[in-house]
């Protein structure tokens, strides 16, 4: 069965990402394999913020996102089973890592200001780069009162 990738990060453009996920894998009746990465930023660690509860904070987070992508999955194509990957690390290795053997993953592009429109956020840049299956990069749509 093919295996559409899906990373989650709880942003807008990581929504859009996961709706033309779900919808891709029912198209093609795949499995929808949801992928979030978490980890305490450096700068908690060092300024001496942590222990065990601060680390299940940021899981549990990570571990929310991929429920709600499922429930998503759920909503918009009932038949579409999920894989769940709740992965502490940095989110381009873990994306990367985690789609191996995808047949397709789904980046979002990253908004940016005025200045770097144009530009792909890292993430997608990263998977673009290094993914070793087809990419689809969501793009995001900036509606006309923003323009």
């Amino acid at each position: 069965m093919e295996t559409i990738g899906v990373f989650l990060n709880g942003s807008e453009e990581a929504a859009a990402s996961l709706d033309f996920g779900i919808k891709e894998a029912a198209l093609r009746h795949a499995r929808l394999r949801l992928i979030s990465a978490w980890e305490v930023p450096q700068s908690m660690l060092g300024a001496g913020v942590g222990g065990k509860e601060l680390y299940d904070q940021f899981r549990e987070s990570a571990e929310a996102l991929v429920e709600e992508g499922v429930a998503r999955a759920a909503e918009l194509a009932p038949t579409v089973e999920c894989e769940r990957r709740v992965v502490k690390g940095q989110p381009n290795s873990v994306f990367l890592e985690e789609s191996e053997g995808c047949t397709l993953v789904v980046a979002a592009r990253r908004r940016q200001g005025t200045l770097r429109e144009l530009v792909i956020g890292s993430i997608s840049r990263h998977i673009l780069n290094h993914a070793e299956c087809p990419v689809v990069v969501i793009p995001i749509l900036t509606p006309p009162e923003e323009k």
